[in-house]
């Protein structure tokens, strides 16, 4: 089986351990805190994200066990969920940073926050434009996947190993490496299984440059003026 037909197949065993890295990432900042001291915008995000995971290694899933009809009619449940991921995280960001204020941390999680969604936004539009491409549309896919892991395995590591205020941007140096360790296994396996760059290069690419923004805008005077126009919409 070549590594074009068998990323369909296989890529349910990653896909699976998304959601099990969530809960554990989010057991203790989201899933076992107090009642009423969450905002509601916090709860729609939440069962977003947790629901594409879902959504991901079901489809996954479906491949794997050659249902295709099912996996194409379950995918329609997409053209809802990818965007009321995207508002919902813009609206919790605007919460957030109203909660955190324009200091140092409220000005990184923004960042964080910002450009995470472009990035999954972008890679799902990727996957809808291709998905008269199997090989194209399930990389894509994919793809979305890898915007969750900082935000999953910060809190992994923050809550349980290693805690340090997250605007030195230790934690992001980590989950960083390891998103980009992944996709570059992809990136050589595709390269050298069927000389492919289409999807997971170009996906690599766009990674490292938002990495680099994240890193590195958040404390200029051009990104504390847009955060500070952000921060004074009417969202929340």
């Amino acid at each position: 089986m070549s590594f074009n037909q068998s990323i369909f197949r296989n890529s349910f065993f990653f896909l699976a351990l998304v959601p099990i890295f969530a809960v554990w990432g989010f057991w203790v900042t989201y899933f076992t805190r107090p009642p009423g001291t969450y905002n509601v915008w916090e709860h729609i995000h939440g069962m977003a994200m947790f629901a594409w995971c879902i959504i991901l290694v079901a489809q996954s899933f479906l491949i794997r066990i050659n249902q295709r009809p099912i996996h194409r009619a379950l995918g329609k449940i997409s053209f809802l969920l990818a965007p009321l991921l995207v508002i919902s995280t813009i609206f919790l960001a605007n919460y957030k940073l109203n909660v955190r204020q324009l200091n140092n941390e409220g000005l990184y999680i923004f960042g964080l926050q910002f450009f995470i969604i472009f990035l999954f936004a972008y890679f799902y539009l990727m996957a809808m434009v291709g998905r008269k491409q199997p090989d194209v549309h399930a990389r894509w896919m994919i793809c979305t996947a890898f915007t969750m892991l900082d935000p999953i395995f910060a809190r992994v590591i923050l809550v349980n190993f290693y805690q340090v205020p997250f605007e030195t941007g230790v934690i992001q140096w980590m989950t960083f490496a390891l998103t980009d360790v992944i996709v570059l296994i992809l990136v050589i396996k595709d390269w050298t299984s069927s000389s492919r760059r289409d999807v997971f290069l170009p996906a690599l690419v766009l990674l490292a440059l938002a990495q680099i923004a994240m890193l590195t805008a958040w404390d200029t005077a051009t990104w504390k003026a847009f955060a500070t126009w952000f921060a004074g919409l009417p969202l929340t």
